[in-house]
């Protein structure tokens, strides 16, 4: 009976530790998968955390770039982007860099790189990810038309405008006449009967682009000038008696969120006393009733005309501009041209600025340069207007029975043949831009392009930074 209790015990103590290492096995191996798991959750987790570090970084580089449009990608700071993107407890474990490719400047086309890898990581600081996107730049004018306004635009009788081509990179001219603020601003009044906004080029109007009825070998006797045609779609028309706005074209451009003073000065409306301080100053620049708005300058023209004859290039004026002259010196080859206005003059390069008040012409004038007027707030628009019926009293259009309605709301009024070659920007909203009589005008960048430089304190152009469709995220 002994034996037989041996043996049974002895069995049972070997299924025992049969069973016990069994166990150890499963709880080992369990234990074994489970830091398995662990481990792989945890690089799953770090490189999630890479891959959306480095997202962040390319919203950041795309960020800065928006921020500062302009300057060319490859020349941006981006080193602010990891501490924008990774959490404080972050730092140091992660790190995040942005690169740009190509690294030439004058590109339209960037590939933006971040990548986000780890700094002291369990895997010797191997792992890391890499994102990239590319971003487009595009430049256009400070001043895209001839005229570029936030004010009512109103023309009233006939007009021959020679746009800017405006030739896109695949060779076609997609002309710019006018920026608008709103289409709905820009008015051809009825004022005078039969009167036409004619949009000249090289070959002119064909059927389609004009209302039924209009003798196009008569229209084009006047509409065919130029050394370039405008692409279809390019170039309006507009006869009084038509509908409306029926053949107005994309050569009338409407931006809705137009902020002029930052093109032309890259700064806010609000820095414009800096401006004027720092960026009129100097023996090619002269500053015209100098914080004395509540005067206006009278015989505006010859005080702009004699800034000029002294090498001024950049004028600036504070308060309200009548152009007209007393004694009506010669003015040929003059910015402000009484005499022969209709000559577009060359080899000459002027910026004129109007603050917080009107500008008049009573007669025929010939304007050339680029011509930047706004308000600033600080004086009323009744003040304004004022001036304006006061300069048409003294020129005798208007009486003091017959002014109220027509003048309280001009800010730019001209009374006779205006003829403009360069650029006039009119920025006085909730006033009107009016051209009464006719109007000849042609963009010509040559007239102000070199003063609008970085030299004189205003980059060349407007640049705007986008994605690029189809590399992610469209």
């Amino acid at each position: 009976m002994k034996r037989v209790s041996r043996t049974s015990g002895f069995l049972t103590l070997m299924v025992a530790v049969i069973l016990l290492l069994i166990g150890s096995y499963a709880f080992f191996e369990s234990a074994d998968t489970s830091l398995f798991l662990v481990k792989r959750f945890q690089n799953t987790l770090v490189a999630k955390k890479l891959h959306w570090a480095a997202q962040g970084g390319l919203e950041c580089a795309f960020a800065v770039n928006k921020q500062n449009a302009g300057v060319p990608p490859p020349l941006q700071s981006y080193s602010d982007c990891e501490k924008e993107v990774l959490p404080v407890g972050e730092r140091g474990r992660l790190d995040v860099q942005v690169e740009v490719d190509p690294p030439v400047i004058n590109s339209s086309h960037f590939t933006l790189k971040s990548k986000a890898s780890e700094s002291n990581g369990r895997n010797g600081g191997n792992g890391e990810r890499t994102v990239s996107k590319d971003i487009e730049v595009t430049t256009k004018s400070v001043m895209p038309g001839i005229f570029k306004t936030s004010s009512m635009l109103r023309l009233t009788g006939d007009f021959a405008l020679l746009p800017n081509k405006n030739t896109n990179k695949d060779g076609k001219n997609e002309c710019i006449t006018m920026v608008v603020k709103d289409k709905h601003n820009f008015v051809h009044s009825d004022s005078t009967a039969n009167s036409k906004l004619i949009i000249r080029d090289n070959d002119g109007y064909s059927e389609g682009q004009v209302p039924p009825g209009v003798d196009l070998a008569a229209l084009n006797n006047s509409a065919k000038l130029g050394n370039f045609s405008c692409a279809p779609g390019y170039q309006s028309f507009n006869m009084v008696g038509t509908r409306e706005g029926e053949y107005l074209a994309n050569d009338i451009d409407e931006d809705p969120a137009m902020d002029m003073f930052k093109d032309l000065f890259g700064v806010t409306r609000d820095k414009w006393k800096e401006v004027r301080d720092s960026q009129f100053t100097g023996n090619q620049t002269a500053i015209i009733n100098k914080d004395n708005t509540s005067v206006m300058v009278e015989n505006c023209a010859d005080k702009i005309n004699e800034a000029y004859k002294n090498g001024a290039k950049r004028i600036w004026i504070d308060g309200s501009c009548n152009l007209g002259s007393s004694d009506k010196p010669a003015t040929d080859g003059m910015p402000i041209d009484l005499n022969t206005p209709a000559d577009n003059k060359p080899d000459m390069e002027v910026m004129i600025v109007v603050r917080d008040g009107i500008i008049y012409s009573a007669g025929q004038v010939g304007i050339s340069g680029l011509v930047y007027q706004f308000k600033t707030g600080e004086r009323a628009d009744s003040a304004m207007t004022a001036d304006m019926v006061t300069s048409c009293e003294t020129a005798g259009f208007c009486s003091s029975s017959a002014h109220s309605e027509p003048y309280k709301n001009k800010a730019f009024y001209t009374h006779g043949a205006l003829y403009a070659f360069g650029g006039l920007a009119v920025d006085m909203p909730d006033l009107v831009f009016e051209v009464f009589g006719s109007l000849w005008a042609e963009y010509d960048i040559s007239k102000w392009q070199g003063i609008i430089s970085p030299g004189g304190g205003a980059t060349p152009g407007g640049s705007a930074v986008k994605w690029k469709e189809g590399t992610w995220r469209d």
